[in-house]
């Protein structure tokens, strides 16, 4: 048996003297005019976090929570505006709009700054952290450094895994993904709000769209399978409409139908660059909408599963069941493919081997 599950070492923050080293690394590295990447109010308000911070570094002292209207105030002054007519509630606003998109930008590009941090001779990263007031105070913002390793967090097994032959944990591969221009054509007449090079928001009127269109095909099927029965002839149905029936259904219907299902799906090849493979588009509700005063909304993001095989260390990627794993998808190893094959648990992000010999 083999649980290949997290095994990242602990390590303490660094001295004030190396985080100012880090700050400046970071900048340059998330500098907005060498990677439009870094683009964008959400990236500003990590850049004003970590200008803050780094002052009180430099003084040699470990740094303090920034509150709502300070933090704003850097960001607005960061971008070569006034600051003067930065009150509370504007800033609390403004900051509620923009939180979320950088957690989850940060979180979509881990793997950039991980590689990155480790070539510079780190051994972690400084995560943008918010805390939340009881009693209806204003949250404080802050950098918490976590491990290159622990920098995600994966669930926990139930103690039946243990029992199960070869498990292995997936993680997401975010080296390079992104939609490709004719995914990114796909959703403009959906009105989606683009967050990131792989991820659009879906909220406000917007989120009433997708449901629309999934109407208006579920409409489309229906009449014409109601077409193609209405105009039986004595030589029998008419199969052309019944064809053009199944195939709204099974092309555009279908996935679409799934997706909201089972909230992840294989993406259409065109969704992203061809010289990338085997990407899911995967569905995640925004639980997180009405402590931010925002409308609810959930999140499409273009994403890509990927683990170690603990059969033979090569790489497992996540596809399609096929026929056999019908309506399922499943991990396959590159190295061998129909044999190596392991389930694929979405919240666990765990799976466990399929060919197993029974006991």
């Amino acid at each position: 048996m083999s649980d290949l599950s997290d095994g990242a070492v602990e390590t303490a923050e660094p001295s004030p003297a190396e985080l100012v080293r880090y700050a400046g690394w970071f900048q340059r590295f998330i500098d907005p005019d060498r990677n439009a990447d870094y683009r964008g109010v959400p990236w500003d308000v990590f850049r004003g976090l970590l200008i803050q911070h780094s002052a009180d570094w430099k003084d040699g002292t470990p740094a303090n929570p920034v509150a709502t209207k300070e933090l704003w105030s850097s960001v607005v002054e960061g971008r070569g505006e006034s600051a003067a007519a930065v009150d509370g509630s504007k800033a609390r606003k403004r900051l509620n709009d923009h939180w979320s998109e950088l957690e989850t930008m940060f979180r979509e590009l881990v793997g950039r700054f991980s590689a990155g941090a480790v070539k510079e001779g780190f051994d972690g990263l400084l995560w943008p952290v918010k805390d939340r007031s009881p009693g209806g105070r204003s949250a404080t913002y802050r950098l918490e450094w976590r491990p290159v390793g622990a920098t995600v967090e994966q669930p926990t097994l139930p103690a039946t895994y243990s029992e199960l032959p070869f498990v292995l944990r997936y993680h997401e591969d975010k080296s390079s993904l992104r939609f490709s221009w004719l995914g990114r054509l796909f959703f403009l007449p959906l009105f989606f709000r683009r967050q990131s090079e792989r991820a659009v928001r879906v909220d406000g009127r917007r989120r009433y769209v997708p449901a629309l269109a999934l109407g208006m095909l579920a409409l489309m099927t229906g009449l014409l399978l109601l077409l193609a029965l209405a105009t039986t002839t004595s030589s029998g149905l008419n199969w052309t409409l019944m064809l053009m029936s199944a195939v709204f259904y099974w092309v555009l219907l279908h996935p679409l139908a799934r997706l909201y299902d089972r909230k992840v799906i294989m993406a259409s090849p065109l969704f992203y660059p061809f010289k990338e493979r085997d990407c899911q588009v995967e569905l995640t509700w925004d639980d997180d909408a009405a402590e931010n005063n925002r409308t609810y909304g959930y999140n499409l993001r273009l994403v890509r599963y990927a683990a170690e095989c603990p059969l033979c260390g090569a790489k497992v990627w996540v596809n399609d069941g096929k026929l056999e794993f019908f309506d399922r998808l499943v991990g396959r190893c590159t190295d061998e493919p129909g044999e190596h094959v392991f389930s694929f648990d979405h919240q666990l992000l765990s799976g466990y081997w399929l060919r197993a010999p029974r006991r």
